[in-house]
């Protein structure tokens, strides 16, 4: 078997996270072929049995590159592979298949409303027909979450494939000693609990929403700052953001917005703080959620789903786009250091479970089990 995986469509962050990590996980009893934008293929290490492979054409517009994944692409593609669609995006005519769903956004089209920019609704669109071509065409998808394969099911025409569900992996560098917690008397204005919350900035996202409770707990004498971390994919939203810090936070006293940080640096990042935020409401699985479960720091979390299906009970929930709802839950964790420190403890013990190494094994198992089928149907 070769496995050809389809990568045109990773721009960064957890797209380029969770195929650079299965790969150094591969044992590699078969050759691999990646074909991506030169800046991931560049990020990806180098082995003996990995084979690298750009285009021209992929180094341009959208529009090149849609040109490159249709008439392009299977140039690369040897007649006896089988190509993993690792965004579930593949447009060629080669088969065999396995396309991979990792963006809800794709489908939850509540929040296309939300955006009001008709080029990026497009995009949303244009990427969601894709799917569901290469769905259509695929032997096997595989889904990251219960609740995506659940919601796709009911939208998308799934009869006949092979499904499957492979979680995503952490890195062991996330993985900490849970902090013994301290009550909120210990803790003073120029000594604050330090929240963070890390995450891009979308309509979706929720952060002013989060900036918003911080200040009002800061009215109510709760001695609280709020670490942002993460960087701006829309600028609409990333004005939203500023302009609820000018008008919360407006000396700069308790709202740190940091902007985009390595993804390196990231573990340190919640090994300093006190609690951890994640406000998002539209997600496939939340690595960002995993990666602050395992470390030993405790989590307010987003009601919405997928998170409850990952966090479970070990952690307090709110409503991302209700102020009161997060100044409840981040009240409910201030007040309580023992509840803190059971939930930072049964939650890090959930995250244990989760690894790049098993996610490697279990996504190329699938890859051998579907080619075999193929041929051998």
């Amino acid at each position: 078997m070769k496995v050809v995986i389809d990568a045109t469509n990773i721009g960064g962050g957890g797209g380029i996270t969770h195929l650079k990590e299965i790969l150094d996980a591969c044992e590699y009893s078969f050759p691999v072929v990646v074909i991506a934008q030169q800046k991931i293929l560049t990020q990806l290490n180098d082995h003996k049995d990995l084979t690298k492979v750009g285009h021209a054409l992929l180094e341009k517009t959208l529009l090149h590159r849609v040109f490159f994944q249709l008439f392009v692409i299977d140039r690369f593609i040897p007649e006896d592979s089988i190509v993993f669609a690792v965004t579930g995006d593949y447009l060629g005519r080669h088969h065999p298949v396995v396309s991979m769903s990792q963006n809800m956004l794709l489908y939850e089209t509540e929040f296309w409303k939300e955006i009001r920019q008709p080029k990026e609704v497009l995009r949303f669109w244009l990427n969601n027909r894709k799917q569901r071509r290469s769905f259509k065409n695929s032997t096997g998808v595989i889904f990251i979450s219960e609740y995506a394969q659940n919601y796709i099911s009911r939208v998308v025409n799934l009869a006949g494939k092979r499904i499957t569900i492979i979680h995503h992996g952490i890195s062991s560098r996330f993985i900490r000693d849970v902090k013994p917690q301290k009550p909120l008397s210990t803790f003073s204005f120029d000594n604050p609990f330090r929240f963070i919350y890390v995450s891009t900035v979308h309509v979706y996202k929720n952060q002013w929403n989060v900036v918003e409770a911080v200040g009002a707990l800061r009215q109510k004498g709760y001695p609280v700052d709020l670490t942002l971390v993460g960087g701006v994919i829309f600028e609409p939203s990333g004005e939203k953001l500023e302009m609820t810090i000018g008008r919360v936070d407006p000396a700069g006293a308790f709202i740190h917005n940091c902007g985009n940080v390595a993804y390196e640096e990231i573990d340190e990042l919640y090994a300093s703080c006190d609690g951890i935020i994640f406000a998002s409401s539209c997600e496939n699985m939340p690595n960002i959620l995993i990666e602050s479960m395992a470390s030993g720091t405790p989590v307010a979390c987003s009601n919405k789903q997928p998170m409850p299906e990952f966090l479970k009970e070990y952690g307090i929930y709110f409503d991302a786009h209700q102020v009161d709802s997060i100044v409840a839950a981040l009240t409910d964790l201030l007040d309580s250091p023992s509840k803190r420190e059971q939930l930072a403890l049964k939650a890090r013990e959930e995250a244990m479970k989760f690894s790049w190494e098993k996610c490697s094994k279990t996504t190329f198992d699938f890859l051998a089990e579907c080619h075999t089928l193929y041929f051998n149907r």
